[in-house]
């Protein structure tokens, strides 16, 4: 059914095709939001969907073609069932990101992703379940920036130098954290321990973040004992937990919670408790 073939007797259905009209006419498509639409014609998102279902439906109904980027009939089936999957887990991201876990609605994920929710269910059965997939999602992706302690070792055999060289290791690992691991993940990560207050089967996605970083200053811990110029005494594998929690809790509380803080002096700071905490020192 057309635009002009819509029942004269449905006011709801007739107030939407004018708003979207007007919308995506001044917007396209991509900058027309589904909740925009239903804004403009005075009536609700559900209201939206019982007539349309879709913001690509929408489109077709009151622009009589294809929405942009839709009319690609020979994809295959299962690259659209990808896109579309991908889609929903970027939006997810977004509107957990933006809102809170709690707070974000599926409706609100289906929109960002120009899908309907009919569409969200084929994939997802609940927002939990989208959840659990942009957060695997970025702990893969934080796998690939996570800071590795492998700055070239020097010539000399030197304890002074080794130890010199490790707090560069050190610095260097924790300017790629708070630089790069913080910018991409720290607001996620958030949204995953509110999360967890009422899902706690999701501890088990945050405690595998925690472990990228740790697993690897566990083994740089065990690497500078075998040179002696670490603490010997020092379990390597609880050392590794607790200076990794320390980094990851002050750059949260300094990039996401606001504290107020200077990075150089940050970094500087976070190096030294690091090495001095495990018996390192440039200085002896």
């Amino acid at each position: 059914m057309t635009a002009t073939d819509s029942a004269p007797d449905d006011p709801a259905r007739e107030a939407l095709e004018r708003a979207a009209r007007a919308l995506f006419g001044a917007h396209g498509y991509a900058g027309t939001h589904i909740r925009a639409i239903a804004h403009a014609s005075g009536l609700s998102i559900s209201t939206f969907y019982s007539r349309y279902g879709s913001k690509d439906q929408a489109w077709r109904e009151t622009m009589g073609t294809e929405p942009p980027g839709r009319d690609e009939p020979g994809e295959p089936l299962i690259e659209r069932s990808r896109r579309t999957r991908d889609a929903l887990v970027g939006a997810a991201r977004v509107c957990i990101e933006r809102d809170g876990y709690h707070a974000a609605r599926i409706s609100d994920i289906a929109e960002e992703a120009g899908a309907a929710i009919g569409s969200f269910y084929t994939y997802f059965p609940s927002k939990q379940a989208v959840f659990t997939a942009v957060a695997h999602d970025a702990i893969a992706d934080l796998a690939r920036i996570k800071p590795r302690l492998v700055l070239p070792p020097p010539r000399s055999r030197s304890r002074s130098q080794l130890r010199q060289h490790a707090t560069r290791e050190i610095r260097y690992a924790i300017e790629q954290f708070v630089d790069r691991y913080a910018e991409r993940g720290a607001l996620l990560m958030l949204r995953l321990d509110e999360a967890i207050g009422s899902h706690p089967e999701l501890m088990t996605l945050r405690l595998a973040v925690h472990e990228q970083f740790a697993d690897t200053i566990a083994q740089s811990v065990q690497r500078w004992q075998d040179a002696a110029i670490a603490d010997p005494i020092l379990d390597p594998l609880h050392t590794g937990d607790a200076l990794a929690a320390m980094v990851g809790h002050a750059t949260r509380v300094w990039l996401v919670f606001g504290r107020p803080h200077d990075r150089e002096l940050a970094i500087d700071t976070l190096t030294r408790l690091w090495a001095n905490g495990i018996g390192i020192s440039a200085r002896h």
